[in-house]
């Protein structure tokens, strides 16, 4: 099957390289500053959101009822900590200009 082989780790090796340098530059984009712990917080949320997939897969492909609730339940968690994460990461961007009253 193709999720036991080692195509399908090396395709999502390379789909984590591509998101993690776009993540790099969108981060410059919007001048965030990214530091050790927002890049391993940024990794967490990439595994919570991939493993959901995979979960889901594993679930379904075993017949398994519960493999739509478990689904929802770790895109729910990843919608939950993005939100954070977003809000973490914009809280001080470097280019913030401020007011003068």
């Amino acid at each position: 099957m193709f999720f036991d082989g080692n195509i399908f780790w090396f395709l999502m090796g390379i789909i984590f390289i591509l998101v993690a340098a776009g993540f790099k530059v969108f981060a410059e984009d919007k001048g965030w500053v990214l530091t050790w712990w927002k890049w391993l917080l940024a990794f967490i949320w990439y595994v919570i959101f991939t493993m959901s997939f995979y979960t889901y897969g594993t679930l379904h492909g075993e017949r398994e009822t519960a493999d739509i609730r478990l689904f929802l339940l770790g895109m729910v968690i990843s919608l939950i900590l993005g939100v954070g994460f977003w809000r973490l990461m914009a809280v001080n961007p470097k280019n913030e200009t401020t007011k003068e009253g």
